[in-house]
C-alpha cells in the first residue's frame, strides 16, 4: 500500500546491505569533489553518482533491461532520469533546512551525539557482514562511498531528531498517544484491506484495469467477511497484506485516502482507484476499540513520520542547488 514516503528510497537501499569502512579507493579524489552548493552545505559527486547509478538500475526495472545500451532509448528517458535525481538531490538538504529551522543547534549533524549513533549503526552492518572485505564489496555494489554513507546515516538521525523537536509544539505535532487515539476517533481513520493489480513492464494497462474491475465486483458480491479475504488473498492480489490496517488520514497517497474516506460502512468497496503502479480496490472492514488499540503505537509512529516528512518537502521548495563550473559540466549518462 503506497504510505506518503518522501524520502524513504534513498536511505532504504542503504540501509538494505551497506557499511562504512575505511575506503582507499583511487576514487576517493573524484567522489570527494564538489559540485555545488544546497542549504550552505557543499553537495559532492559521491552523492550524486549515487543517485545516478541507482536510478538508472532502477529505469531498467521498470522500463526494460538494456534502455541505457540503446540510443534511442537512452534519450527517451534522459531527461526523466536527469529531473529525477535532480529532485532527489535535494531531499538530504532538505532535511538539514528543516534541522536548521526547528532544532535548537545548527549545523546538528555535527553533533556528538548524532555521531554517535551513526558509528553505532555502522558497527552493527560491519557485525552483519563478517569480514572488511565483503563491506567493501557492498559498498562498491551499491555505488556508495564510506563518507556519504556517514553522511546519509547521519540525515536519517536527524530526522528522528526531529521528531521530538517537533512535538514539543502541540500546533505542529500531535505529541502523546491518548491525544492521537482521540484525534483518530473523530474520523481520522478507516480500516481497510484492497486488491491491488500491479503494472509490470509490458503489461496491458488496460488489461490490468479490466481485471480490477472484475475484482471490484466480485468484492461487492461478497456476502460475509469471510468471502471478503477470499478474494482479498486470492493470487491476482499483487500486494497481499497479513490483516485489514487503517488508513490515516494525511498518511497515504491522496487517491488511496479519498477512495478510503469515500466508504461508509463494513463491505463498502470503492471504485477503482488508478495509481502511478496500479490498480487498487478497497473495501471497508469491521473494526473496534481492541483492534486499533492494538495497532495504535505503530499508527502513531507512521502519523509521526509522514508529519516530519511534511515539515522536510516544505523546506524541500525553498531549495535551490547551486552548482559549480563542474557540476554544470557533468553529463548524468557519462557517470560510471
Amino acid at each position: 500500500m503506497q504510505k506518503r514516503r518522501i524520502f524513504a528510497l534513498l536511505l532504504a537501499a542503504l540501509l538494505l546491505g551497506l557499511s562504512a569502512l575505511g575506503c582507499t579507493s583511487a576514487k576517493t579524489k573524484q567522489e570527494q569533489r564538489v559540485i555545488g552548493t544546497c542549504a550552505g552545505y557543499d553537495v559532492l559527486y559521491e552523492e550524486l553518482r549515487y543517485l545516478t547509478l541507482t536510478y538508472k538500475e532502477l529505469f531498467e526495472d521498470t522500463y526494460g533491461e538494456g534502455i541505457w545500451e540503446d540510443p534511442v532509448t537512452t534519450e527517451k528517458y534522459r531527461k526523466e532520469l536527469e529531473d529525477t535525481v535532480w529532485d532527489m538531490l535535494l531531499n538530504n538538504y532538505a532535511v538539514l533546512s528543516a534541522c536548521d529551522t526547528y532544532l535548537p543547534k545548527k549545523n546538528a549533524i555535527e553533533d556528538e551525539a548524532i555521531q554517535e549513533a551513526v558509528d553505532q549503526m555502522i558497527e552493527e552492518m560491519i557485525a552483519s557482514y563478517g569480514s572488511k572485505k565483503e563491506y567493501r564489496k557492498a559498498l562498491e555494489a551499491y555505488h556508495t562511498t564510506e563518507h556519504f554513507l556517514r553522511f546519509t546515516f547521519g540525515v536519517a538521525q536527524l530526522e528522528n531528531e526531529l521528531i521530538y523537536a517537533l512535538a514539543d509544539d502541540w500546533e505542529l505535532m500531535i505529541n502523546n498517544l491518548e491525544d492521537f487515539e482521540a484525534w483518530l476517533r473523530e474520523g481520522n481513520c478507516v480500516y481497510v484491506q484492497h486488491v491491488y493489480i500491479r503494472n509490470d513492464a509490458g503489461e496491458d494497462v488496460d488489461e490490468n484495469r479490466a481485471k480490477a474491475e472484475q475484482a471490484r465486483l466480485d468484492l461487492i458480491g461478497a456476502e460475509n467477511e469471510e468471502q471478503i479475504n477470499e478474494i482479498v488473498g486470492d493470487k491476482r492480489n499483487e500486494d497481499l497484506q497479513p490483516s485489514p490496517y487503517y488508513v490515516v488520514k494525511g498518511v497515504y497517497v491522496s487517491e488511496i485516502e479519498d477512495a478510503a474516506y469515500g466508504l461508509d460502512f463494513a463491505g463498502d468497496v470503492s471504485q477503482v482507484v488508478e495509481t502511478e503502479g496500479g490498480f487498487y480496490v478497497l473495501v471497508r472492514m469491521e473494526d473496534s476499540t481492541e483492534i486499533l488499540l492494538s495497532k495504535l503505537t505503530s499508527l502513531f509512529s507512521d502519523y509521526q513520520n509522514t508529519v516530519v516528512e511534511d515539515y522536510v518537502e516544505m523546506a524541500k521548495q525553498t531549495l535551490r542547488l547551486e552548482l559549480n563550473e563542474y557540476g554544470r559540466s557533468l553529463d548524468l549518462l557519462a557517470i560510471e
